[in-house]
């Protein structure tokens, strides 16, 4: 045994041994019910209950219950995010789902799950259904903006009084939705992988929203001016929109 071996047995008290062993009962019991576990396995990791017998807590999961260092920090990260919803009156029993809705802060949950069940019509939706508005909500945190309901400009999130949020919310999840089955990757070159093709060019601009629907602006190195696409009622159409001018205006040149 090593020094550095030695250094790490210290004794547990009588108390720290019966709480150790009672947690490592919820642990085992509780992998099939992750949020008992991660409760558990966080009590474990904050109070060193694992010290008498291992050098690190990573060490001590993979060896006690078989968890790689991914396993224990999910299970922990979903007693959390169980514990903030339940603090909000929101009930989250699936992992998955907890998983999902760990992207956005947690004052956004509740906005999470009841923008979900509009768009779904589920009282109980599944983990992809949370996924798929958790990204919108968190891109909306992030300066995205929505369509305003009364006056269908877009604005900030926090711009749309609180008992209007789901509606608005709800509508941006169902326009990306339709817009990614109706419009991408239906051609040759994906529109966003075209627009990224310029950028990585050097050439400035970018994808423009407004009450009349989405275009695509580009500067002019010739002229220094800005050349803005044809308006479209997609994301995913204003790059297709604006690359077909720009090709036919290049076949015309070459005539």
């Amino acid at each position: 045994m090593t020094a550095a071996e030695i250094e790490i047995q210290q004794l547990l008290t009588p108390e720290e041994r019966a709480r150790r062993a009672e947690l490592e009962e919820q642990v085992a019991v509780g992998v099939r019910a992750g949020a008992m576990a991660g409760r558990a396995l966080r009590t474990l990791q904050a109070e060193k209950l694992y010290r008498s017998s291992h050098p690190t807590f990573e060490a001590y999961g993979l060896e006690t219950f078989g968890l790689s260092r991914a396993r224990l920090y999910q299970l922990i990260d979903f007693a959390e995010v169980a514990e903030e919803a339940a603090s909000r009156g929101i009930e989250i029993s699936n992992e998955r789902v907890a998983r999902a809705l760990g992207v956005v802060a947690p004052d956004d949950y509740a906005l999470v799950i009841d923008v979900t069940r509009a768009v779904t019509g589920k009282a109980q939706p599944s983990s992809a259904d949370v996924q798929g508005v958790a990204d919108t909500v968190r891109g909306l945190a992030q300066g995205m903006e929505v369509e305003h309901p009364d006056t269908q400009e877009p604005v900030p999130l926090s711009e749309i009084p609180p008992e209007r949020r789901v509606e608005a919310v709800a509508k941006a999840v169902q326009r990306g939705a339709q817009d990614r089955k109706d419009f991408q990757g239906t051609d040759d070159v994906k529109p966003m992988d075209y627009v990224a093709g310029f950028q990585g060019m050097g050439l400035r601009g970018g994808l423009m929203f407004g009450p009349e629907g989405y275009w695509l602006e580009v500067l002019d190195p010739a002229t220094g001016e800005m050349r803005p696409g044809p308006v479209m009622k997609s994301v995913w159409d204003a790059p297709r929109a604006w690359r077909q001018q720009h090709e036919a205006e290049g076949s015309e040149d070459q005539i």
